[in-house]
């Protein structure tokens, strides 16, 4: 048993004292070739790196061959392939920058319109989560649709409208939460506006049923809490709001009893005032 041990034991150090000496090695290897190595081999080892996805080491051979490789055929080719090292590294800004320039210098290029995508699409990996700022988002969404404009028939079209979906159901999540916040917070006024404003600009908004049930709601406790010489137009305002949302609705939504009890403490008020 305590020879199994030792063996193991040995076997363990062995192995990681060999991965030291191999890392070493290559190490140095990359190091001198950084140092010494001729344009060639550099680009080489860069097309080697790179196609191991060993984008750390191809980025910076990638760096330097474009400006040794400057006005020369093979300079496209690097170009391209350094954009893709920063999008294999997740570094997404920079992958889009170094796309766009890609298409901007090598304008006549058969790798422009895949270049123009994947600009496109380093935008929808920078789009941040709905609760965050979206701004990031419609931006991506205007690139996706921009492509889609400039390549019609492109192979690319059906996953730049897929993205455009998924993108668009973050920003009407995040605009569907901000507008009930309100409504929670009991800014009833001002949910009644970003309810609605939600409504008129996003019609296929998929929470569109509650958020007219929202501006209701919201006009009845907005009313109930205003001072009395407001009441009356404000209530008036609700039954307004109340037909409205029968005409598109009917009685047959979840939200059918609830309207109904708001129509009917509404008219009671009303018939009070009167």
């Amino acid at each position: 048993m305590k020879y199994d041990y030792l063996c193991t034991h040995f076997g363990v150090r062995n192995l990681v004292y060999i991965s030291f000496v191999f890392l070493f090695a290559s190490c140095s290897s990359y190091q001198k070739l950084v140092k010494d190595g001729t344009p060639q081999e550099k680009l080489d080892a860069a097309k080697k790196y790179y196609k191991a996805k060993d984008y750390l080491r191809a980025q910076p051979l990638l760096e330097e061959l474009l400006g040794l490789y400057y006005g020369r055929s093979e300079r496209e080719e690097i170009q391209y392939l350094y954009a893709y090292s920063y999008y294999g590294n997740q570094e997404y800004l920079l992958a889009g920058y170094h796309f766009n320039n890609f298409v901007e210098i090598y304008s006549q290029s058969d790798k422009k319109e895949e270049a123009l995508y994947m600009s496109a699409l380093c935008k929808f990996k920078r789009s941040m989560p709905h609760e965050l700022d979206q701004r990031p988002t419609k931006e991506a969404i205007n690139d996706l649709q921009a492509f889609i404009n400039k390549y019609p028939n492109s192979t690319y079209v059906s996953d730049c409208n897929d993205k455009i979906d998924i993108l668009r159901q973050k920003i009407l999540k995040k605009i569907y939460e901000n507008a009930k916040l309100y409504y929670e917070l009991g800014y009833y006024n001002s949910a009644i506006v970003a309810c609605q404003n939600a409504i008129d600009d996003y019609p296929d908004i998929e929470n569109r049923t509650e958020l007219n049930y929202l501006v209701v709601d919201a006009a009845y406790r907005y009313a109930k809490n205003s001072i009395q010489k407001k009441q009356a137009e404000r209530y008036q305002d609700t039954l307004n709001k109340i037909e409205a949302f029968k005409k598109e609705f009917g009685d047959k939504t979840m939200y059918a009893n609830d309207i109904q009890k708001i129509k009917e403490k509404t008219l009671a008020v009303l018939a009070q005032t009167n």
